[in-house]
């Protein structure tokens, strides 16, 4: 009885233990006039708020995402809305769902919540597919052309599932994994963009706390009898790895505690690319469609190559550094689009491009929920806790 008893809270703890990473990914990642100064020029910018306002109550869970193709998704508890930003209402499609999460990848959207069973994917025409879950969903994502990877509670385990675009409802396309370890968790997962390869972040707690990374093909036909279609298998002992996530057809960027690494899905032996060691702990993150950044956070205990903290940096997708930029305060946001980084500090934002030069700050006078790009630098979608607002930036006449 004993015995049993230690059993039960040691997968209880386990348990506990794979709840609260979940909740260190969702922190990592889930954005008036002012006067500004562009680059080095003494041309002086404003931003200023146009007639195009999105009124909502503080309790609609809402939420927005936008690719920077001029449109944006609006999500809410009652469905979705696509806007264009000149506001003019494009589609709309309804759900109910209690906390709607947009995760997007260029044009194409995936939105669910926790613990859901559903999960509707859209690009900017409008509905593409509807992914109908066996059980609770936990983590999931969308790649560049539909393809949706997801990572599932069931009542013996877990199970990751790749669906479809072609056909969402044919439960043996390709890759389907159960997962019946209790010291196993699956913890990221993601499809290139292709669709030809899938990338599973587990994490494993039997005698030590490490993680593994697997490669496998996610169509059967292309597994050739290759069990499970596995085509690599990776471990990082006493390392934590918390996003893995595939920048084109074969390349993979995988972010853990202590280091970022680019990886090649086709290899079987060679393992990384390229190796970015972390002497400081990571703040924020952000993978973007041609460059990725990350701000540091605390220096690392006894580390010698620790730099200062609130710095960020920006890096191609070949490991290569491109610019810096030191943010001299505490970063509440980190986003990227159009080669653009927005970042936050408190109710200050700073636009920063890839060579890390500043294009422009902007000071809120209210929370700030989210903060995007709707083109290429010059137009803004601002939302608070109740009104989203569309502003521009332009130059002033004096």
């Amino acid at each position: 009885m004993a015995t049993k008893k230690r059993k039960k809270k040691r997968s209880l703890t386990r348990i506990m233990l794979f709840v609260a990473l979940i909740l260190v990914v969702v922190a990592l990642f889930q954005n008036v006039a002012v006067q500004l100064m562009g680059g080095e020029s003494n041309t002086i910018l404003q931003m200023t708020a146009t007639d195009v306002e999105i009124s909502y109550n503080f309790d609609t869970r809402a939420t927005f995402y936008s690719s920077g193709n001029r449109t944006f998704f609006f999500a809410t508890r009652d469905g979705l809305q696509n806007i264009a930003s000149t506001g003019d209402l494009r589609w709309q499609y309804s759900f109910n769902m209690n906390q709607p999460i947009i995760v997007g990848n260029g044009d194409i959207i995936a939105v669910g919540e926790p613990n859901g069973q559903i999960i509707y994917v859209f690009n900017n025409d409008g509905i593409m597919y509807i992914a109908n879950l066996l059980n609770p969903v936990l983590y999931y994502t969308i790649n560049a052309v539909g393809y949706l990877s997801v990572i599932m509670r069931t009542h013996v385990g877990y199970e990751i599932q790749v669906f479809n675009p072609a056909n969402p409802e044919d439960l043996s396309f390709g890759y389907r994994a159960p997962i019946n370890d209790s010291n196993v968790f699956p913890f990221s997962v993601d499809v290139s963009d292709c669709g030809t390869y899938i990338a599973v972040a587990l994490l494993d707690v039997e005698t030590l706390t490490q993680s593994r990374l697997l490669f496998s093909y996610v169509r059967s036909v292309d597994s050739r009898g290759i069990p499970d279609g596995l085509i690599a298998s990776y471990s990082f002992p006493n390392e934590f790895i918390f996003r893995v996530r595939f920048v084109d057809c074969e390349n993979a960027i995988v972010i853990t505690d202590k280091r970022i690494l680019g990886y090649f899905a086709g290899q079987t032996t060679q393992g990384y690319n390229w190796n970015i060691p972390l002497h400081n702990r990571l703040d924020q993150v952000y993978v973007g469609s041609n460059i990725f950044a990350y701000v540091t956070g605390d220096r690392l205990l006894n580390d010698p190559f620790a730099e200062q903290p609130n710095m960020l940096r920006i890096y191609d997708f070949d490991g290569n550094l491109t610019g810096t930029y030191n943010l001299n305060g505490r970063t509440t946001h980190l986003s990227i689009s159009n080669n653009t980084i927005l970042v936050g500090v408190g109710r200050t934002f700073y636009a920063i491009n890839s060579q890390g030069t500043e294009l422009w700050n902007y000071t809120a006078i209210q929370d700030v929920l989210d903060i995007m790009l709707l083109d290429s630098t010059d137009t803004i979608l601002l939302a608070g806790n109740t009104q989203a607002t569309i502003m521009n930036l332009a130059p002033v006449t004096e």
